[in-house]
């Protein structure tokens, strides 16, 4: 294999080199780096034959044009049961695959773009932030920002769009605006997930009116639990006044330990409660790996593809690819590229 195959190879990946080195590290138990690829790529250095054996075994197939694009609301009204965790790695895990994804940051705490190194502050003082998109000064496909895997982009936000509650209260009809602004971005990409914030006000009702679909990160503590009620009654009333066709993908339950009685009866709850009528995926365990991967500004998955819980989210991936083909693409069109 030659240097510019390799390049091409890691490209279409999708991957960065330090990415790439991460994906073969994985792989072959191995500790490469951005610069040993780097000499692969301009000829520096022979091409190991375990690596190019390794490549065959994974190969990336040409991905078809982006579009239509299933959308997906994290939703639920407390803060702090892992919403942004899963946008950040189920996006991730999504553009890994070769998918088109879009992360729509709607949590004025703009935890989603901090955790992929969007700026932030940068993004506002352009006015390219989802506030504008909704205030109609700007168009969702100009506020897009490129992340490590360039295949999955944010839409960040910013404290102003707090500003947004009070605004899309005071406008009639405002529970459809979100969907309107995304319009021409959802036929041009795969899937757009959105992080909601921690209420149940105008942007949440906005996102679920904008969504095919949503799954709800549940802690496994009686609080979390609780309040659940109170956000399937509102995903009944978007269903009725807005959206009919808004289904509940599933639960994932958040931050469990198994071996404390409280998180196991909750679990248990949880199950008796809904399992008959919802889906409820895995557990993903409490683990401190997940927040610190926002120190190497990026999703967890992208440094460590065995970490506790990646499973889930894998589970969680597969089934947003199926809804996807059942829902919104059309006959014999497709992604191919899943390497």
């Amino acid at each position: 294999m030659l240097g510019e195959q390799l390049k091409a190879y890691r490209e279409a990946r999708g991957q960065s080199r330090e990415d790439f080195a991460a994906f073969l590290n994985e792989g072959l138990d191995r500790s490469y780096d951005r610069q040993r690829i780097s000499r692969w790529e301009n000829g520096g250095e022979r091409i190991p034959q375990a690596v190019v054996a390794f490549i065959r075994k994974h190969p990336v197939l040409p991905v078809e044009k982006p579009g239509p694009a299933l959308v997906v609301s994290l939703a639920n009204q407390k803060g702090g049961v892992g919403k942004t965790t899963g946008c950040v790695n189920v996006g991730r895990m999504l553009a890994d695959r070769g998918y088109s994804v879009v992360l729509v940051d709607s949590d004025p705490q703009a935890n989603a773009g901090i955790h992929l190194s969007v700026d932030v502050v940068a993004c506002e003082e352009a006015e390219k932030t989802l506030y504008y998109v909704l205030k109609g000064v700007a168009k969702a496909e100009e506020c897009l920002v490129e992340t490590r895997n360039p295949r999955l982009r944010v839409l960040p936000s910013s404290l102003k769009l707090a500003e947004s509650e009070t605004e899309l209260a005071a406008q009639q009809f405002s529970h459809n605006t979100l969907r309107s602004r995304l319009a021409d971005l959802r036929r041009s990409v795969d899937f757009i997930l959105i992080d909601c914030p921690p209420t149940l006000g105008h942007l949440v009702t906005n996102a679920l009116v904008a969504s095919d679909t949503v799954l709800i990160p549940c802690q496994t503590q009686p609080l979390a639990f609780m309040g659940m009620g109170t956000l399937r009654k509102q995903i009944d009333f978007v269903r009725e006044r807005g959206n009919p066709t808004l289904s509940l993908l599933g639960i994932v339950p958040t931050f469990y330990s198994g071996r404390t009685t409280q998180d196991q009866a909750t679990l248990k709850d949880m199950h008796e409660t809904y399992g008959q009528e919802v889906h409820i995926f895995p557990p993903i365990p409490n683990t401190t790996l997940y927040p610190q991967s926002s120190a190497g500004g990026d999703a967890l998955v992208a440094f460590n593809a065995k970490a506790p819980g990646v499973g889930t989210f894998d589970m969680v991936v597969q089934t947003l690819i199926e809804e996807r083909d059942r829902r919104v693409v059309p006959a014999g069109h497709g992604v191919a590229a899943h390497g």
